[in-house]
């Protein structure tokens, strides 16, 4: 049995083809603000402290996804940590003594608002950001006022900037 296809069936199909895949890459993907949400929701599952990770394989595991979520220079502002070093370098040190200090920790972000920039090239976020944790005396919640300022490269997002507001008093 020979199967028989006309050029006429094949232009069709290729038709088709091609105005699914423009549909898809116009309509379909996913928005500025949608990748940049999963950065962030990205940032907040890997800096959160589950267990007794060893200190040196979490240095490696933060390098790594840090890589992929903050630029190598990017500017970091915490009230508490005046002698915070900037970079990427310093948020891995911060976040593996994170490890030592907490038992658990949880991290989220709410209230997410994004502005895009720069012919969406530069994106702001302001969001709300909860750490639930345990440094041996019982669950605590620490909740702060965020700003993060992100910059396009090659198409992906970086966070190229950090500010967080002072902790309230309790």
């Amino acid at each position: 049995m020979e199967l028989s296809i006309s050029r006429r069936t094949l232009a069709v199909v290729g038709i088709v083809l091609g105005l699914g895949i423009t549909g898809y890459a116009l309509f379909g993907g996913r928005s500025d603000e949608e990748k940049i949400r999963a950065l962030l929701d990205h940032l907040a599952e890997v800096a959160g402290v589950s267990g007794t990770e060893n200190p040196v394989m979490r240095a490696g595991r933060l390098r790594g996804a840090f890589a992929d979520i903050f630029t190598k220079d990017v500017r970091v502002q915490i009230p508490e940590l005046s002698s915070l070093k900037s970079g990427r370098e310093g948020l891995v040190a911060l976040a593996t003594q994170a490890g030592t200090a907490f038992r658990s920790a949880e991290i989220s972000l709410g209230s997410v608002e994004i502005t895009l920039i720069a012919s969406g090239q530069a994106a702001r976020v302001r969001c709300t950001a909860t750490l639930v944790g345990d440094r041996g005396q019982g669950l605590r919640k620490d909740e702060r006022s965020v700003r993060f300022g992100l910059s396009k490269d090659d198409g992906d997002w970086r966070i190229d900037s950090v500010s967080v507001s002072a902790a309230e008093e309790d």
